[in-house]
């Protein structure tokens, strides 16, 4: 989330989180870094269509521009970009993964570097280099390299943590739940 505030973004996890249908284990939530604070959810790991609803969920609560970003069924790297709750924009490495698509769905899930860049101040050329595209995995970088390249390009540490690995991060903030 794009923001310095981390206790309102502790607050907002606290209270959305355990909504999740799916029984989250555990949110982390971590001091800004170049102006965002990250956020990693044991259930969002399992389940990205959780992690979708809790990124659109505190891009709403928090009025703030949300990037919720990671790899789906070990193969294919998705983001999802949201402004104030609205989803301005989504990227989905192998677009028809989960089937073929329109023509206009398949240019949807190509990112628009553009709107990236305005969102979150990234330059829109070096987004575009990011955003590979390929009709399956095997022809592209590794999932982990792609989700790390793309943050690195909107300016976001740490996407190539998932929840286990982020319990480790200085500063850190560890949300239990039973």
């Amino acid at each position: 989330m794009q923001t310095d505030d981390l206790p309102a973004v502790e607050r907002a996890v606290r209270q959305f989180v355990p909504r999740l249908p799916g029984g989250s284990r555990g949110s982390v939530v971590v001091p800004p870094r170049n102006g965002w604070v990250a956020v990693y959810d044991e259930l969002c790991d399992r389940e990205p269509r959780q992690l979708r609803r809790l990124a659109r969920e505190l891009s709403e609560r928090m009025g703030a521009v949300v990037l919720a970003i990671g790899v789906e069924e070990g193969e294919v790297v998705r983001f999802v970009l949201s402004d104030r709750g609205s989803e301005m924009d989504e990227y989905l490495s192998v677009q028809e993964h989960y089937g073929p698509l329109p023509p206009g769905d398949v240019v949807a899930l190509a990112a628009n570097p553009r709107v990236v860049a305005r969102l979150t101040g990234a330059d829109a050329a070096t987004v575009r280099a990011a955003a590979v595209h390929a009709s399956s995995p095997a022809a592209l970088p590794p999932p982990d390299e792609l989700v790390a390249s793309l943050a690195r390009a909107i300016g976001v540490e740490g996407a190539e943590h998932d929840y286990a690995g982020a319990l480790d991060i200085e500063g850190a903030v560890v949300v239990e739940r039973r």
